[in-house]
């Protein structure tokens, strides 16, 4: 079993703050892993997901151990995070804080025509910038199951 620590970005009481969160998982293949899970601790709690074959669900399962007043603050829960409609890399989504997004037929048209940027815009699922921004359906649509 490895393990990393990772500094994730959480939003507690509408505050953002980064608290070092550790990453537990196998290796199988080369960027393939298995029995992924996230541990934290706040305050005097130990905070720990299910375990998952696949680090989106993973992510997923752990905010669902959360308390409510706390969110994970990322690329998978940003609304610019969008994943590849045609497939991703295990712990990839692409920033598309630049494009305009009316549903998934306009989200197919960019990743069919992808060019020299697509490089530049695949994140890891954990990762955080400035320009993060909660999924919110009603402003903007983006291709992720987050919510």
């Amino acid at each position: 079993m490895k393990v990393d620590t990772l500094n994730v970005k959480y939003i507690i009481d509408e505050k953002t703050t980064v608290i070092p969160t550790k990453m537990f998982y196998e290796i199988v293949a080369e960027d393939e892993f298995q029995t992924i899970h996230f541990e934290v601790q706040l305050n005097n709690h130990q905070i720990k997901s299910k375990l998952s074959n696949s680090v989106e669900y993973a992510i997923k399962y752990f905010q669902t151990e959360l308390p409510d007043n706390i969110r994970i603050a990322c690329c998978q829960s940003c609304q610019h995070g969008n994943f590849n409609p045609f497939g991703d890399l295990e712990n990839e989504i692409f920033c598309l804080k630049d494009k305009t997004l009316l549903n998934r037929d306009r989200v197919v048209n960019i990743f069919s025509e992808q060019d020299d940027s697509f490089d530049t815009r695949s994140r890891k699922l954990l990762d955080y910038c400035k320009d993060y921004q909660s999924i919110c359906e009603s402003e903007k649509y983006t291709y992720n199951d987050w919510v």
